[in-house]
């Protein structure tokens, strides 16, 4: 079979047709948006992860123990 390239071809269509988009597009962008939001909000670290109605803690430190005595006054003369 030759391929002629004159013959014409039944009912050409040459027009293009505009491409459209998925309705159901948009909302997956959103969700998959509002989804990762969700996810860093939950995991990020908060300041105030600790209990407000907790006591505050305060911490006593004792003075070290030492074996050498207290120094006395210099002599007065």
């Amino acid at each position: 079979m030759s391929n002629d390239l004159n013959r014409p071809t039944p009912n050409p269509d040459i027009r293009t047709t505009p491409v459209r988009r998925q309705p159901w597009m948009p909302w997956v962008a959103i969700l998959a948006v509002i989804l990762v939001a969700a996810l860093a909000w939950s995991f990020w670290p908060h300041a105030s992860t600790t209990n407000p109605n907790a006591p505050a803690q305060t911490t006593t430190t004792q003075p070290p123990t030492t074996t050498t005595p207290p120094a006395t006054a210099p002599a007065q003369q």
